[in-house]
């Protein structure tokens, strides 16, 4: 493990021999301990990096490098948003993933303009509206010192590809949550794991208890260390248990969220959505109606 100068501070050696036959796979557990770490923070992003080599003798086969971050936060009912043990004003920004002219094609400058562009207005977290960002998204995320909401879907039904509802909602769920969150877990920037949007009420792709559980618990199934929320938008809906198995939800727009805090008064709430209704994208006359 190197820290963010480039130093090493840590090493893990995996004593016992492991027999992988060809073509399948092994798992084993390696553990360090990097004392004094540095933090990772919205004001300085410090970053470590592991270095993983497999070895057949003395032949290296194969090697990578892991980024991360050490950091505490959490999210309180009553004070907000805490990061390494301070309060700290969330202001967020939604971005989709495309870049108006330049189209769905993925650039890493354009984004990080982008983000920079956002940076200089003030934002110092991004939600990924509303899908799984491009991994360098992330990347950046981690270097620039951006909190980051990260989103598995939007809807549940042909929006995620679903057609018709199929294939069936709990496996194809499982299957898409496991890839995003193993592949994103070693972020540092990520604080929330999004399992959808504004999404309706029952039918055979909605909300329902049964579903936000099944799809909160595979989430935590990959990792257990940060909140499971969703985008909500109908405050109907919280008059039910539609949402007792997230840790804390995003509202959309006018008041809405005023419902579930009544019925959920001790978890954390983030305004997920609040400006677009505003103003049509770009054009920004004053004063706003």
């Amino acid at each position: 493990v190197f820290d963010p100068a480039g130093h090493a501070v840590a090493t893990g050696l995996q004593e016992s021999q492991i027999v992988i036959p060809a073509g399948g796979a092994s798992d084993f557990d390696q553990s360090f301990t990097v004392q004094n770490p540095q933090r990772w923070d919205i004001a300085s992003p410090k970053l470590y990096a592991a270095k993983m080599v497999v070895r057949v003798g003395d032949k290296v086969m194969d090697s990578d490098i892991a980024r991360f971050g050490v950091r505490t936060f959490e999210f309180t009912a009553a004070d907000g948003f805490h990061l390494n043990g301070r309060r700290v004003q969330l202001f967020g920004v939604n971005l989709h993933h495309d870049h108006g002219p330049l189209g769905a094609a993925f650039y890493t400058r354009a984004m990080e303009r982008q983000l920079e562009i956002m940076k200089d207005m003030g934002v110092n977290s991004l939600r990924t509206s509303h899908n799984p960002p491009s991994p360098e998204v992330l990347d950046l995320c981690d270097r620039m010192g951006i909190v980051v909401w990260d989103e598995a879907f939007d809807k549940w039904d042909g929006t995620a590809d679903r057609v018709r509802d199929e294939p069936p909602l709990e496996p194809y769920g499982e299957k898409q949550i496991r890839n995003l969150v193993m592949r994103d877990r070693n972020h540092p920037c990520v604080v929330v794991w999004s399992i959808g949007n504004e999404l309706g009420g029952g039918g055979r792709s909605g909300i329902t208890p049964e579903r936000v559980k099944f799809m909160s618990d595979f989430v935590r199934k990959y990792d257990p260390t940060r909140p499971v929320g969703m985008g909500c938008h109908i405050p109907g809906l919280a008059e039910q248990p539609n949402f007792d198995a997230l840790d804390l939800t995003g509202w959309n727009y006018l008041r809405r969220y005023a419902t579930y805090h009544e019925r959920y008064p001790d978890k954390p709430i983030v305004y997920s959505e609040s400006a677009s209704a505003l103003s049509t994208r770009g054009f920004y006359e004053l004063p706003l109606p």
